[in-house]
């Protein structure tokens, strides 16, 4: 048999046998591609399916990048684990909600609790300003937020209250004194035994 010019791929001159016995044929190719195509779109779907939402398990038909906002420098993306837009959107404007109800718990208990010692504010702070408290105060907060920094900046100590003196004690036995921070005042009498006390 005449030898002809070698196939593609394969160095030296071969017969025609040997050519149509090559596995390297068109048909073969076709094969080869197809299998690797649905590799790849098997990928690509194991790919979406690890992008299903969270919340409503919708499966995105490829992946993402959104840009939104009034000037578009925003941008999110559908990641694994996370949610689609809708509820991403849905997500964020829960959160903000549940954080303006925490804000206006937080406001109405510290409105009722003592005021700040030292500007005589509410001890949650100014609203709507970055320090502003947004939970309850606890039992031992004397100072609002900016009262606490202002403190902080002039490199004062903590604030620690008068003692109590003898005559209000015997009269706390009596009645409760009309003093929003006796328990306060007790209390660092207590932690603070000492003599050379200043607010």
């Amino acid at each position: 048999m005449p030898a002809g010019p070698a196939p593609p791929g394969r160095p030296g001159r071969h017969s025609l046998t040997e050519a149509l016995d090559n596995p390297n044929t068109r048909a073969a190719y076709d094969q080869r591609q197809a299998v690797r195509e649905h590799e790849q779109q098997q990928a690509h779907q194991e790919l979406m399916d690890s992008l299903a939402c969270i919340d409503c398990g919708d499966i995105p038909e490829q992946e993402s990048t959104w840009e939104y906002g009034l000037h578009s420098n925003h941008k999110w993306t559908r990641r694994p684990g996370g949610r689609c837009r809708s509820c991403h959107q849905q997500r964020k404007e829960q959160l903000e909600r549940e954080a303006e109800e925490q804000l206006d718990a937080a406001r109405t208990a510290n409105a009722a609790l003592r005021p700040c010692w030292t500007c005589r504010g509410s001890i949650g702070g100014n609203e709507d300003s970055k320090l502003e408290l947004r939970e309850k105060a606890g039992r031992d907060r004397l100072e609002c937020p900016g009262c606490v920094e202002a403190r902080v900046v002039r490199g004062l100590g903590p604030l620690v209250l008068p003692a109590p003196t003898k005559r209000e004690l015997v009269a706390a036995l009596v009645s409760a004194p009309d003093d929003p921070w006796w328990e306060a005042r007790v209390l660092h009498a207590r932690l603070y035994p000492v003599r050379d006390r200043r607010a």
